[in-house]
């Protein structure tokens, strides 16, 4: 370097390192003077639900009767239902699958093998027998409907076996399938 310059870039050398100790010294701006915001969603979806909590099964036990003829028997059974608050629900209950059931006669099958005797039997929504508990298809009977409350809901499900003569010894069964519709 030219002999001029060495002390001018010895006192900028200088100048430039007090500023940058002074720089480096400087406070820092306090803080909480500058904010900047952002939003965003917290959700989730909460949907209506539906179960069958309970059911019963529902047996008659020993047929009573004369050696010819079977006497009328009743049953209770239940079936408790818990659907999420404010929920509809329809409670239907099918035919059964013995062969050739349906809703308005329902049957039981022997369930010893060669066994090919039924027996009537009837699901009913009220005590007194006036209104057969179906599916609500066409010809189906009645189903029940309801508004859930988050806790369980039970319902009675009164069973009849009609006098009818008597079949076979056995034990004639009937599976029937409730659905919950909400």
């Amino acid at each position: 370097m030219p002999p001029g310059r060495q002390g001018y870039a010895a006192r900028f050398g200088l100048a430039f390192a007090a500023w940058l100790g002074l720089a480096a010294a400087a406070p820092a701006q306090p803080l909480g003077q500058n904010t900047r915001t952002a939003r965003f969603t917290v959700s989730v979806v909460v949907d209506n639900d539906c179960q069958i909590t309970h059911a019963d099964d529902l047996a008659f036990g020993h047929a009573a009767g004369s050696p010819a003829r079977l006497a009328q028997a009743q049953q209770v059974g239940w079936l408790s239902v818990a659907c999420s608050r404010d929920t509809l629900y329809v409670l239907g209950l099918d035919r059964g699958n013995a062969q050739g059931s349906s809703v308005g006669r329902r049957l039981m099958a022997g369930s010893q093998p060669g066994n090919g005797d039924l027996l009537q039997y009837q699901l009913y929504i009220d005590a007194a027998g006036a209104t057969v508990w179906g599916d609500g298809s066409s010809g189906g009977g009645s189903t029940v409907s309801g508004v859930g409350s988050g806790a369980a809901q039970a319902y009675a499900v009164y069973g009849r076996l009609p006098a009818q003569d008597r079949p076979g010894a056995d034990r004639y069964i009937s599976v029937v399938t409730a659905s919950l519709t909400f």
